[in-house]
């Protein structure tokens, strides 16, 4: 079981209560009834009428909406000189997602890697893994114990729990380090809003069912309130099975029936628990704890026998995964301070504790005896405990806006393996077990400092500049079961830096360029696996010199918005140095070949998005973006590296009842073929094939104007039944599910 620090819990709550109560004593943070304290409650009061009325026009001019990922304070997105698309709550209730990676798809640039309601994982222009960063609340959630092209799932964050997604396409180490080299996608979740002038209980129920996994999920919220003390404590639980295919062909496979894509469903389920309290209007202190367990989780499969006899069957499970966090914040959004006018402290500590099966089997494709091979049972399990820390400051100064501060964290590992051969079918199998770790203990410790300036030049002209100090540093500790090795310790410093330009041709038209450079630092698996790699087929030893994934990224573009139009076009070119590459290095060890982790990838995603809609007043809108992206391996041209389709078309038609009453929607998906791959005797052949998915979803919104309003929607997913399936999911061939239908229903009281 995880072993999170429990001085380091206790810390946070102290801090906690210390500074509840000395907002409770101390007139500065408005305890009590001060005088002018009526002139405070005039100012909520008409501070919320003009939310109210944002609030409507925010609903009204439909392409209105504001990100705070991208530059570090609250900004429409039309004014930011960076790619940077935002999910909304309410489409984020509407589309109703299994969870964040499946609500980006309908993005310009964005696909997904995995399958089922668990293991989908985002991929940003073509890069995937530990080169996008995961966000949760501005604090990462990746870890360094997970695989470079497998990164942290984001279904450790239930949508449920999500107010909105911003996603950053592009580089941005400046404000948030390490990996952060194709992208962020930043989870914000959802906070109290309450009146210190009264109490308050405040809550929500949801419920979704698909029929395609036969999946149900419930989700209870409440909320609310007592003078400055707020409290949320919301759950959910999740079930689904292992979902069916369709009947049909993908490449040079064929599918005669609908077929079972085993290991893809999921028991899952979390609890959230958070306390907030008002020192002030301006001051906010939160204690939050998250858990979150899945059961029964899986990489995905199709028996080989449904589509190419004599394959290998490889399942990869993740029986357990279970993840703890507590999280404490500090922000003053009015400080009058020289140094600071905004200030945000972050300490926070989890456990992420998880288990890993990949079970194998190999026939010898012996005629009339597919039962006999060799069987490989590797079984890993994983504790990762981290903690860290995050201060941001931003101050005004003239025509300058300054956002600084540092982050640190540590990830502390401990690990245990078991790798398991055996030939079957030739009478009792003989089964060889070897325990050795193949990833030691170690510690992975990370510290930065970073500062931007946002500058307004003109009325239509503004620059950003920003630069960061990155140190990070690996080592393994004593290990049971490799008592006597070596120990091994690896430092990275790495300096990025970033200028983007946004310039005001017309009120409705901005240029936007951005240069940007972007690191992501070797996790532990590729600086110190050392053993049998899980297929048993090869040998791989430790790398201890990695230097850091360093990247270039250049975009130009523009933006227009009217009030019912926008526009956007974005070229851009994002280079990778020193990409790290698994390699043959010519050797063996105990008579397997030897790979090992070296720097050699030179590589180059260069591309172009574009992002349309009109909104008219009768309720009808049309949206639509189309993403070019092409990949070039320029160390070593003949071995392509592609991890995206050359092409997607995202096109929306909906409608809103202008009363607010109902909205209906028709969706199209459409993913240009690849053929700049190397699948070599893979069976769906020398080109993974594009593909059309078209969907419909529609909603009823109940009782609007009582104090339980309630919204009922529907989905009709992959209406034309296509085989399909997304481009990571291709190669080890995992499609996309049959035609499905999901209900939902929710009430807010």
């Amino acid at each position: 079981m995880r072993k999170i620090n429990p001085i380091t819990i206790f810390t946070m709550t102290i801090l906690f209560l210390v500074f509840s109560f000395a907002g409770l004593q101390n007139p500065l943070y408005g305890g009590g009834m001060k005088k002018g304290e009526d002139t405070t409650v005039k100012k909520e009061k008409k501070e919320k009428k003009e939310k109210k009325k944002k609030k409507k026009v925010e609903e009204k001019e439909l392409f209105y909406k504001i990100t705070v990922t991208a530059t570090g304070t609250k900004k429409d997105t039309f004014s930011i000189p960076t790619a940077v698309s935002v999910v909304t709550d309410k489409e984020i209730k509407e589309k109703a997602p299994n969870n964040i990676a499946d609500l980006l798809v309908q993005m310009p640039g964005v696909d997904v890697n995995g399958v089922g309601s668990n293991q989908s994982r985002p991929v940003i222009r073509g890069m995937r893994g530990q080169r996008i960063l995961l966000l949760e609340d501005g604090i990462r959630m990746n870890n360094s114990r997970r695989q470079q092209d497998f990164g942290e799932i984001p279904a450790l964050v239930d949508i449920s729990e999500v107010e909105r997604v911003e996603v950053v396409r592009g580089p941005a180490s400046v404000l948030y380090g390490s990996d952060a080299i194709g992208g962020v996608i930043n989870v914000i979740t959802r906070l109290p809003e309450y009146d210190i002038n009264r109490k308050s209980i405040n809550g929500s129920l949801g419920y979704r069912y698909s029929s395609h996994d036969s999946q149900n999920k419930a989700n209870a919220n409440f909320n609310g309130n007592i003078g400055r003390f707020g409290f949320m404590i919301s759950g959910n639980y999740r079930k689904s099975d292992d979902y069916l295919a369709p009947a049909g062909s993908f490449g040079d496979i064929t599918l005669n029936n609908d077929t079972m894509v085993y290991d893809t469903g999921v028991k899952d389920g979390g609890l959230n628990l958070l306390l907030r309290y008002k020192l002030k209007d301006t001051i906010n202190l939160s204690l939050k704890y998250e858990y979150y367990r899945a059961k029964d989780a899986g990489f995905g499969y199709v028996d080989p026998a449904d589509y190419n006899p004599g394959d290998a069957e490889i399942k990869i499970r993740y029986p357990n995964q279970e993840v703890e966090k507590y999280t404490f914040k500090y922000e003053n959004n009015n400080m009058e301070f020289v140094l600071a006018d905004h200030m945000s402290f972050v300490v926070y500590t989890s456990g992420n504790e998880r288990e890993l099966v990949n079970d194998i089997f190999v026939p010898f494709g012996i005629p009339g005896m597919p039962e006999v091979g060799i069987s490989i049972l590797s079984e890993n399990y994983a504790d990762i405990n981290t903690s860290g820390l995050r201060l941001e400051m931003n101050k005004k100064i003239g025509s300058h806006l300054f956002t600084y501060g540092t982050d640190y964290f540590a990830d502390t590992t401990n690990n245990n393996d078991s790798l398991t051969t055996m030939v079957v079918g030739f009478g009792p199998p003989h089964p060889s077990v070897d325990t050795t770790p193949t990833v030691p203990n170690a510690q992975y410790r990370s510290v930065g400092v970073f500062v931007q300036d946002d500058i307004t030049l003109t009325n239509k002209v503004s620059l950003i500049l920003g630069v960061r100090y990155q140190n990070v540093n690996a080592k393994t500790k004593d290990t049971p079961g490799l008592e006597g090795e070596s120990l091994y310790d690896s430092t990275d410093d790495t300096f990025v830096g970033a200028a983007n330009l946004s310039f005001g041709i017309t009120e409705n038209l901005k240029l936007v360029v951005s240069v940007g450079r972007g690191f992501r630092s070797p996790n532990l698996i590729e600086r110190f696996y050392n053993g049998a790699t899980p297929e048993g087929s090869a040998f791989q030893s430790r790398s201890t010199d990695l230097q850091a994934e360093t990247s270039l990224n250049f975009d130009l573009g523009f933006k227009f918005r009217s009030r019912i139009h926008f526009l956007e076009f974005t070229y851009f070119n994002n280079r990778i140095y020193d990409g790290i590459r698994i390699s043959p290095t010519g050797e063996t060890i105990f008579g397997l070949p030897e790979y090992q982790n070296i720097n050699v990838d030179k590589l180059k995603m260069e591309g172009y998005e574009i992002s349309a809609g009109v909104y008219l007043d009768f309720g009808l809108s049309l949206n639509f973006n189309y993403t070019n992206l092409s990949s070039d391996n320029l160390g070593d041209p003949e071995t392509p590296y592609v991890d995206t389709y050359s092409s997607k078309f995202n096109f929306s038609l909906r409608y809103d009842n202008p009363g607010g009453l109902f909205w209906a929607s028709y969706d199209l998906r459409m993913n240009g073929e690849q053929k700049e791959v190397q699948l070599g005797d893979n069976p769906i052949g020398d080109t993974i094939p594009g593909f059309t998915v078209h969907s419909a979803s529609a909603g009823l919104n109940l009782f609007r104007d009582s104090k339980t309003p309630m919204r009922l929607g529907i989905i009709a997913g992959n209406l034309t039944n296509t085989l399909y399936s997304e481009f990571s999911n291709a190669s080890f061939f995992r499609p996309a599910p049959k035609r499905y239908v999901v209900l939902t229903w929710s009430m807010d009281f």
